[in-house]
């Protein structure tokens, strides 16, 4: 065996063989452990994928259950009756009176700072109570006791109440004592919901707040007869198919009740000599402690007195001021006006104007209706939704109108809660509408999952529900979102214990698989040990191939057949390492002639691009009142576009712009040739449209490979500051005034030079104002395109060129190009980009 041979064949064994190589019988053992490893792993993983199935739909199962259920709730809370009536009142009453507890307590203050004796303050507190729904106020001393109050017995005087804080004596009243602790003009407020009173057995609701001016308890009770339907009969319920409208009726008269109580309040206000600084700090305080968003009293020709608004957004008429002259003339002492947007900012407002009884005033009370499209009903949605958000295992709830709309959403902002979803409306979006949109299709259940166990953002069941009214008739949507984190976390526990049984199983079944490999893989290491000797060029050793050899099983014949396939192999060897270094020699010799013939190519292709840069006129021209420029810029190593600048007699200027259809090599030697034939023709003709003509006929009878030329031609006469062109197949030049103005020049029509022969061309003329600008360009401008595809277009360059108008041409052109290479912004050109640019001074 040669040196050579020897050397060859170590060289890449050396480099396998020198990294640690696992024996058989230990990758026999592995292989063993993988597969028993497989085998427990896949029984593993479809039991606890059955289990995680199986969790996954009971709860998805709880959750349809759970959607079906509520849906039938809402659609019962929109229907109009007595029991939704009293179900949903609570919820509307509770900000209302509290409204009226914090105006009451204000207009007592006011009134005593005025000097009004207690029976004087009764009187106010009973003008109220006759004129609006409200039916009671208990106004006490700093004692508790009752002194101020409308209340009255069976032979007409007050009843005498004082609070009692001992629950055991007065179970309800004994609530609102906290408040003679609270802060002047705090924020605490106690609500009662509406029950049975322990004195007389009649429904009533009480809302109470502290004192402005000193420690007091000031309480607002409004009684709820059930009996009589007297709040469905009050309202206008007849006008709309939900409870909204009789929740809207309710508030409408708790705002005559506010706006009365602040006619009081103004009236006292001005008995005690407050002045407007002082009653609008209250009235702003007012509106940021209650359900109140706006507060304006006017006198009798509009002028604003107070307000609770900004100065700038308190001047002007008052919201519906055209609904006003009922007030004006008398005729009505309240305008109650429906809800709908606020001219400042199209939020949903409520509006109640009042006609003051003691002074000529009109009191305007506005008050935000929550949720959207400011149905009342919503509100009332949105409270149920909170309830159930808290007290139930649900991470987000929506209800949505026929039209798709965000009805309510639970949880709010600052709404405490133990999910990973804190604002439910920013978050339908993303899982909740699809399944509702579904629902509302298709007009039943519909539910979707995802148990993912490494995404806690993607996991979680919604499940959506269409709401039907008792007449079967779609109102609405609603859906729930689910959180499945314990499912996972039990899915994990699972994963635990299984991965702890397999790894017993793995340790017994390993120490008996490593044994019995052992036991089959050593003669098969005898081979593989000899088998290396051969890779490496040495001769095995025959003592450690005896034993294998002597064996009368399949391993001896292997062993032997082995041995004299070793003598084969280094013969072959030989042979082989011959063979490859003639075939190199051919190889070596074949790469030098095909560089030989790529470097005689690439010195062609240079020639060709001197050969066309000289064709090309490029750089700045000044002739008389004009100067000009010209560039281009191929897209690939010669170009196909031509353009030339050339000095006639007689004061002319000729320019010539072109585009070669094609590119490349062909491409450039036919825009020579179009060149020649443009430059001849121009020294032939005065007339454009003869140059024009020649050589289009030149060049048609020169085009034995069909190839065409669009352009544009034109001849500027530098005394009469003219221009008559020729676009010949080609988009016309454009105009950019000194003022900025730019426009198309009419085009001449024609068809591409090389075309056919015979042809005529028109020509048109246009005359170059002081300033005005010249652009020829080919769509290799236009047709430059981003990354993503997009063309640079007639529309952006048209707006470069306005905007580089008052440059120089060079200037003009550099920053043309700028804004291509910024726009294309690493995209590959794909065609040769020429402009030609004159301008006169």
């Amino acid at each position: 065996m040669s040196d050579v041979a020897v050397g060859t064949a170590t060289a890449p064994i050396t480099a396998e063989t020198s990294s640690p190589r696992l024996r058989l019988a230990v990758r026999g053992f592995l292989a063993a452990a993988l597969l028993l490893a497989i085998t427990i792993t896949a029984t593993s993983t479809t039991q606890l994928y059955n289990t995680a199935v199986a969790l996954r739909a009971e709860a998805e199962a709880n959750a349809v259950n759970l959607s079906e259920l509520l849906a039938a709730s809402f659609a019962e809370i929109g229907e109009i009756s007595l029991a939704n009536v009293a179900r949903t009142l609570d919820a509307t009453l509770d900000g209302q009176m509290t409204a009226q507890a914090r105006l009451a307590a204000n207009m007592v203050a006011a009134a005593e700072a005025a000097g009004m004796s207690p029976p004087e303050v009764i009187g106010l507190l009973e003008s109220i109570v006759g004129t609006t729904v409200l039916d009671e106020f208990w106004i006490t001393d700093e004692s508790a006791y009752s002194y101020l109050t409308n209340v009255r017995d069976e032979e007409g005087g007050l009843v005498p109440f004082a609070f009692d804080p001992d629950p055991t004596v007065q179970p309800q009243a004994s609530k609102f004592y906290v408040l003679l602790a609270s802060p002047l003009d705090g924020t605490d407020v106690i609500t009662q919901p509406a029950q049975v009173r322990e004195i007389d057995q009649q429904v009533f609701k009480y809302v109470g707040v502290g004192g402005v001016d000193k420690p007091r308890i000031v309480q607002v009770g409004n009684a709820l007869n059930f009996g009589e339907q007297e709040i469905l009969t009050n309202v206008y319920a007849s006008q709309r198919a939900d409870v909204s409208a009789v929740i809207e009726g309710i508030l409408g008269q708790q705002m005559v009740a506010q706006a009365t109580i602040l006619d009081r309040f103004t009236y006292a206000a001005g008995l005690a000599g407050w002045d407007r600084g002082d009653v609008e700090e209250r009235l702003r305080r007012i509106v940021d402690t209650t359900v109140i968003g706006e507060i304006r009293v006017t006198d009798a020709g509009g002028a604003i007195r107070y307000s609770s608004l900004p100065a700038a957004l308190a001047e002007g008429p008052l919201p519906h001021d055209s609904e006003l002259a009922s007030l004006r003339d008398g005729t009505e002492r309240v305008v109650e006006h429906p809800a709908a947007p606020r001219a400042a900012d199209d939020a949903i407002f409520k509006y109640v104007t009042l006609a003051g009884r003691d002074t000529p005033q009109f009191v305007q009370v506005g008050i935000p209706i929550e949720g959207s499209a400011g149905n009342l009903l919503y509100s009332v949605y949105q409270s149920e939704a909170d309830v159930l958000v808290r007290s139930r295992n649900l991470e987000a709830l929506w209800v949505v109108n026929l039209d798709r709309d965000i009805a309510a959403a639970a949880p709010r902002p600052g709404m405490p809660t133990d999910g990973e979803i804190t604002d439910a409306r920013a978050v339908y979006s993303r899982n909740a509408e699809a399944v509702v949109a579904r629902a509302m299709d298709e007009g039943r259940v519909v539910s979707e999952a995802s148990l993912s166990l490494l995404a806690p953002a993607e996991r979680g069941l919604w499940v959506a529900s269409p709401i039907i009214n008792a007449g079967g008739i779609p109102i609405g949507a609603l859906a729930v979102a689910v959180n499945l984190d314990e499912i996972v976390e039990t899915v994990f526990a699972e994963v635990v214990s299984t991965t702890l049984i397999a790894l017993v199983l793995l340790g017994g079944a390993g120490a008996g698989a490593l044994w019995g490999t052992r036991w089959l893989t050593r003669p098969i290491e005898v081979i593989a040990d000899a088998a290396r000797d051969v890779e490496s060029g040495r001769e095995p050793d025959p003592a450690a191939m005896s034993q294998v050899v002597q064996r009368q099983d399949e391993l001896g014949s292997l062993a032997r057949v082995f041995n004299d396939m070793t003598v084969q192999v280094f013969m072959r060897e030989e042979q082989l390492e011959t063979l490859v270094s003639e075939r190199t020699q051919e190889l070596q010799t074949s790469n030098q002639q095909l560089q030989l013939a790529q470097d005689a190519m690439e010195q062609d292709l240079e020639m060709a691009k001197v050969v066309q840069h000289a064709l090309v006129r490029e750089g700045n021209v000044e002739l008389s009142d004009f100067f000009a420029c010209a560039r281009m810029t191929p897209a690939q190593a010669v170009g196909g576009d031509l353009v030339d600048m050339v000095e006639l007699s007689d004061n002319r200027f000729c320019l010539i712009l072109g585009d070669v259809s094609g590119k490349g090599v062909a491409a450039s030697l036919f825009m020579a040739a179009a060149h020649s034939a443009l430059r001849t023709a121009s020294s032939m003709h005065t007339d454009i449209g003869a140059v024009v003509v020649e050589a289009n006929d030149r060049l048609c009878a020169q085009n034995p490979m069909g190839f065409f030329v669009t352009g544009v031609v034109a001849l500027v006469d530098l005394q009469a500051h003219t221009v008559d062109y020729v676009c010949a197949g080609h988009d016309s030049p454009v105009v950019v005034g000194a003022d900025g103005d730019c426009r198309m020049v009419e085009a001449t029509g024609g068809l591409a030079m090389g075309v056919m022969d015979g042809m005529d061309y028109d020509s048109r003329r246009i005359a170059l104002q002081p300033g005005e600008t010249l652009f020829l360009f080919t769509d290799g401008l236009t047709d430059a395109v981003n990354l993503e595809g997009e063309l640079y277009g007639k529309e952006r360059l048209d707006q470069t060129f306005i905007e580089a108008a008052a440059l120089a041409p060079e200037a003009l052109i550099d920053h043309v190009w700028r804004r291509i290479a910024d726009f294309s912004a690493g995209a590959p050109v794909v065609d040769d980009m020429t402009c030609l640019v004159i301008k006169r001074r």
